[in-house]
């Protein structure tokens, strides 16, 4: 195979405007095309005399028009041209023009389009031209099958596009354009040399990623026997060159010929039959694995790429779900070259956006600015209203809905340009899994599957053609894994009854409501231990025109409307007959569009009743012409002002979590009555109500479960019932729950400067009991923490106050994924949940605390991919010594006890007594030895500790212990600066002065202003003491030898069962693993039996045992699920305070309990597959 030069009568001109780069094995391009052919098929026989097209007889011509394109292919350009069929009495002329946007191998021009390419044929020789847009993801799939079907010509070049002529030239137009995975539109000229029979062949994707539009041109007599054919990539280039009312958009997945027209090639059953429902095919089964796992190959196979890329997060859930897939691939891709640079990602809006506000929630959840560089461009309405026409210009349409959208995806992809070449999208998600919020009207599933079947055909029309004009505008190649062919089948043969919407649920935000089927398949950790924030995860589906700011369609809607005359409006349908504009914004848009694309009108396919909801099947009164009615849906919690606000209560005679002495009623913030009511509204005690208040969304009751989202109520666990997760969350043991009855009984009836000196006492007793109990060391000081997540914040400030506010400090966070998930947040600053312990729901876009800016920080893995441990006290020894490198103030963590009990190599010591370093040992779990406790205290490292683990008091109560060489240095110091650090949007959200100790009286003092009390923390920390208190008189040498005899026993148990394996057994924590076939259960698998281990689930498996059901219908709490290695995930059985009594009371009777954990969960993971169809 050749290619051809000055063969054949060809001219070629080339433009290089490539820079030089390396060169690859492969070439990948975006682009534009422009191509003419005479029209040869048509023709009068013995037509010779060829009409003046310009496109096909001047140079100049060509070249400029090629260069209209420029935006798509800003890296260069080239124009071919020539004659087929000269041995017929109708030659042909033809031309092509491309324009280059080069992903892969920049510098090689070898391969350029146009191809010009001679092969062999049966009794000749063929040449074939082609010119392609697009991404060929399975190109060398292509290739390798001509080969195998006896094709000998040899490839060229590494481009991708290659391929599609070497198919096109062994089997034929049609099926060379079904048997393509990717995004593409192409136009082929053909010539049969020995017959000099001439074809044309054009075809777009299945989807409608890439545009083509092709009209005839306009002849200078009025017949059109001679005219020609026409394409391009976009309209504009067709403009003066086509006859307007012969424009066509190719469809989504079709082809085009001359003889025959337009084709349908990709007409897959989920989209023709009307009757399509696999679902009611018992041997039908899609799992979420399998969903998962197709969604993570189109992902990968959108990643190929030899310059930087990076993807649009929006901060809605279907790019969220993108970027959580995406980071550990890139991870691993960029590990095996030795390049650790984060990703770029890009999100647009204007300030406290729900978009810009999520999107930063989803950045630290992936990690922070380690993994993730976050590039947010914020705009006013005023710096846009003058790209309007540019914008109009670009997208090719009058669409108002569109267009709203357009604008902000302008400014986005102007942006990302700047960085990448590529970017992933997260496009095509809402019309596979029901998302707009109109589809809680749709009165059936069968309904929701043909709605959903309608506006996918309308994709490349609205969601693709903004996505690629608006990015190709600025050179710039957009991906978009979720409408991947083969994860779109996989969907779409799914029961649409997952993808129904509950309309209550999304008045209320909570499951049920759109896309709820997705965004549980995404609710986990991906490989990295990232899990999408819970207020993302959930956020209502906002169109990019809403999410970028509630109010700005509105805003934009006004501006626009004033530059339209009443005089204009009263006439528009007189100049406008078609898609007549129905408002002054929509006239505005028209008028622009006209202006560059006079009687083109027809190629644009607006909405029907001017909305993408006004064309459904039933009625919805979510949407207008005008866009969203409710925009407050779109409001989140990460969104939110963070604000000191009040109320009364009329159900309580004394304060609960916080309280202003100075109001004449009796104050509550506004989350202490969310979460007190949640409880109330659930059935529980004003009692069991407060032990919820003054923490954050954790302790939550969701009214509809009865439960926080841990599974755990705010009472004891029914007798009848083992409770083997004290590594997780704890409901209140029976000793903790009366404790902290006794202690709410003395309190209730108190108010004003009576309660606040009564919890002045309680604290006080509290650190004096705590002391005492762990044996404190002379001189050590303990600050008492709503969580060992907020506990974070302590060491930041201690390090304020000893190393002053002009020193950066930077914290390193160990054992990420085996620690808690605020951990890593906190460690920098920032808030970790939607709610703050003595404020309530935040409010506003504060991402930091006050006082907390500015703190750097790494964040180091528990595990790599395969489940081995990280040595992460190497890792942090150089940590520190960069930070001394570079003048900063290291933090230095180590962690005694993560989830699954790992334990780091060693605890760092604070360096130089705290003034060159300090050191914290997070021992939250609570599984330590006195002497332990006393080395690390003795060595000046702060610890982290909380009575919420092993002792079991409820969820959460957490400490900050201060070894005396730092308290000696903290007592009697001013507080730090700035002491905005103190107010309520910094420490003074989460405490009050009397949780601080003597040493830190300077900083109680500020926060001490409002007077207020914590009281749910009290009564958590007091029954966290009666479990500290009931193992008292038991010596740690009873207490290892208890344990180690326990452990040892429960991890034989497990390995007697056949299907479960005791991963790792650490202290009083046994991990396991369970079989699924050749595998085990995933993280997503093992939640679902981790909610079936506390329930009666033996009615819901007939074919088991009568000693399985017996297991089956026991209740048994067990610790959470964790991720610890791409293969599995793993459950844990943990010994808490009261099982290790009990062990030492009566350890046969203990281990019967331990027996029917383990027996319940092999019996779960035995009948899984059951369990699952079951749909509880």
């Amino acid at each position: 195979m050749l290619r051809l030069g000055g063969l054949v009568g060809r001219r070629q001109l080339a433009i290089n405007k490539c820079a030089a780069s390396s060169s690859r094995t492969s070439k990948r391009e975006m682009c534009g095309l422009v191509a003419a052919i005479d029209d040869v098929w048509t023709q009068r026989s013995g037509a010779v005399q060829h009409p003046n097209i310009p496109l096909l007889n001047d140079a100049n011509s060509l070249t400029n028009t090629t260069k209209i394109l420029h935006h798509r292919g800003p890296d260069g350009y080239q124009v071919s041209s020539g004659t087929v069929g000269s041995s017929t009495s109708n030659p042909a002329r033809w031309s092509m023009g491309h324009t280059r946007l080069a992903i892969v191998d920049p510098s090689n021009r070898f391969a350029d389009m146009p191809f010009n390419l001679e092969f062999p044929a049966e009794g000749g020789k063929k040449i074939v031209h082609l010119a392609a847009n697009g991404e060929i993801y399975n190109h060398n799939e292509v290739y390798d099958k001509c080969v195998k079907d006896g094709w000998q010509s040899d490839k060229i070049s590494g481009s991708d596009c290659e391929a599609i002529a070497h198919a096109y030239a062994k089997y034929g137009g049609p099926k060379t354009a079904a048997m393509l995975d990717g995004m593409f539109a192409f136009v082929i000229f053909e010539e049969d040399v020995q017959t000099g029979k001439v074809k044309a062949f054009a075809a777009r994707d299945p989807v409608g990623i890439k545009p083509l539009y092709y009209g005839r041109t306009k002849c200078s007599n009025s017949s059109d026997d001679a005219a020609a054919y026409v394409f391009s990539s976009e309209l504009k280039a067709l403009v003066g060159h086509a006859d307007p009312s012969t424009v066509v958009a190719i469809p989504p997945g079709h082809y085009w010929t001359p003889e025959e027209g337009l084709v349908c090639y990709y007409n897959p059953e989920w989209l023709r039959n009307d009757d399509y429902a696999p679902w009611e095919d018992e041997s039908h089964r899609v799992s979420d694995d399998e969903v998962r796992e197709a969604f993570s190959k189109a992902v990968k196979k959108r990643m190929m790429a030899d310059v930087d890329y990076g993807f649009f997060l929006s901060g809605g859930v279907d790019s969220c779900i993108v970027a959580h897939d995406l980071l550990p691939f890139w991870r691993e891709e960029r590990a095996a070259i030795g390049d650790d640079r984060p990703i770029s990602t890009y999100t647009v809006g204007m300030e406290n956006s729900p978009d810009v506000m999520a999107a930063r929630g989803m950045v630290d959840a992936l990690g922070g600015e380690k993994y993730v560089q976050h590039n947010v461009r914020s705009f006013t309405p005023d710096e846009v209203f003058d790209l309007i026409p540019k914008i109009v210009y670009h997208m090719e349409t009058y669409e108002a809905e569109l267009i709203r959208s357009a604008i902000p995806n302008w400014l986005l992809a102007e942006r990302a340009a700047q960085d990448v070449k590529m970017v992933l999208t997260g496009e095509g998600a809402d019309e596979l899994f029901a998302g707009y919020l109109y589809f809680q009207d749709a009165p059936s599933p069968r309904h929701v599957q043909n709605e959903l079947r309608r506006i996918y055909g309308m994709l490349g029309n609205i969601n693709l053609h903004r996505t690629d004009r608006m990015t190709m505008a600025h050179g710039l190649e957009a991906r978009v894994p979720f409408l991947d062919t083969e994860f779109t089948r996989l969907v779409m043969s799914i029961d649409p009854s997952r993808k129904m919407v509950d309309r209550e649920a999304v008045r209320t935000n909570s499951r049920g409501r759109e896309k709820t089927f997705l965004r549980e398949l995404f609710e986990g950790p991906n490989d990295n231990g990232h899990s999408i924030p819970r207020p993302v995860l959930w956020r209502a589906k906002a169109m990019q025109c809403e999410g970028v700011g509630e109010d700005w369609v509105s805003i934009l809607q006004r501006r626009v409307s004033s530059l339209v005359s009443d005089a204009e409006m009263a006439d528009a349908h007189i100049n406008y007959p078609m898609n007549t504009p129905h408002t002054k914004e929509e006239l505005y848009y028209r008028r622009i569009y006209d202006e560059n694309f006079h009687g083109l009108e027809h190629v644009v396919k607006p909405w029907e009743g001017g909305g993408r909801a006004m064309g459904a099947a039933w009625k919805s009164d979510m949407y207008t012409r005008e866009g969203l009615k409710n925009t407050d849906l779109l409001s989140h919690s990460l969104q939110q002002k963070a604000a000191y606000s009040t109320s009364t209560s009329s159900r309580r005679s004394f304060s609960t979590a916080a309280r202003n002495i100075d109001e004449p009623s009796i104050g509550v913030q506004t989350f202490d009555m969310e979460a007190y009511n949640a409880a109330l509204e659930s059935g529980y005690s004003d009692f069991e109500a407060s032990l919820t208040l003054g923490g954050d969304d954790r302790s939550l009751i969701k009214t509809d479960v009865r439960t926080n989202k841990y599974h755990i109520k705010p009472v004891p666990v029914d007798e009848s019932s083992v409770f083997r997760g004290s590594c997780t969350g704890n409901p209140p043991t029976q000793r903790g729950y009366d404790a902290a009855m006794d202690l709410f009984a003395k309190l209730e009836g108190l108010e004003g400067e009576s309660l606040c000196s009564a919890m002045q006492g309680v604290y006080d007793d509290h650190r004096a009991r705590l002391s005492n109990l762990l044996n404190l060391p002379e001189g050590t000081e303990v600050v008492i923490c709503p969580s060992g997540s907020d506990a974070e914040y302590i060491p930041i400030a201690i390090a304020r106050a000893l190393k002053g506010d002009d020193v950066h400090i930077t914290n390193g966070i160990t054992q990420l994924s085996e620690i808690g998930a605020g951990s890593a947040p906190a460690s920098v600053g920032k808030y970790f949940s939607t709610h703050v312990p003595l404020v309530g729901r935040l409010n506003g876009e504060k991402e930091v605390l006050s006082g907390f800016e500015n703190i750097g920080g790494i964040t180091i893995s528990a595990r790599d991919n395969d489940g081995n441990v990280v040595n992460a006290s190497k890792e942090m020894d150089s940590f520190a010594e960069e930070a001394f490198a570079r003048g900063a103030y290291p933090i230095i963590h180590g962690v005694f006890g993560g989830k699954t009990g790992l334990r780091d190599n060693k605890m760092a010591a604070s360096l130089d007594g705290g003034n060159k370093s300090l050191a914290v040992v997070d021992a939250c779990q609570g599984r330590f030895s006195t002497d332990e406790l006393h080395e690390w205290l003795n060595q000046d490292s702060l610890v982290l500790f909380t009575a919420s683990k092993f002792y079991q008091a409820p969820p959460f109560c957490g400490a900050v212990l201060v070894p005396k060489g730092i308290a000696d240095k903290l007592r009697g110091s001013p507080a730090p600066h700035p002491h905005s650090m103190f107010d309520n949007e910094g420490l003074g959200g989460f405490l009050t002065e009397k949780e601080m100790p003597p040493c830190l009286q300077s900083w109680g003092e500020l926060l001490g202003k409002e007077r207020r009390s914590n009281i749910g923390l009290a009564l958590r920390w007091e029954a966290g003491l009666a479990g500290m208190e009931a193992l008292a008189h038991v010596s740690d040498d009873m207490r290892t030898k208890a344990v180690d005899d326990w452990a040892g026993k429960v991890t034989a148990m497990v390995n007697g069962e056949s299907n479960l394996d005791a991963w790792c057994t650490e202290r009083s924590i046994v991990s396991i693993r369970v079989q699924k076939g050749d595998g085990w259960l995933s993280m997503s698998e093992l939640r679902d039996l981790y909610r079936w281990m506390s329930k009666d689930v033996s009615e819901l498996v007939p074919g088991a045992t009568a000693a399985e059901k017996d297991a089956l219908s026991k209740s048994t709490y067990i610790g959470q699920p964790v991720h610890v290695s791409n293969s599995h995930a793993i459950v844990r059985i943990a010994l808490g305070v009261e099982s290790l009594v009990s062990y030492l009371d009566d350890s046969t009777s203990t281990l019967d309990e331990d027996m029917a954990v383990v027996q319940k969960l092999a019996a779960v993971g035995k009948h899984f597959a059951t369990l699952k169809e079951s749909g509880h």
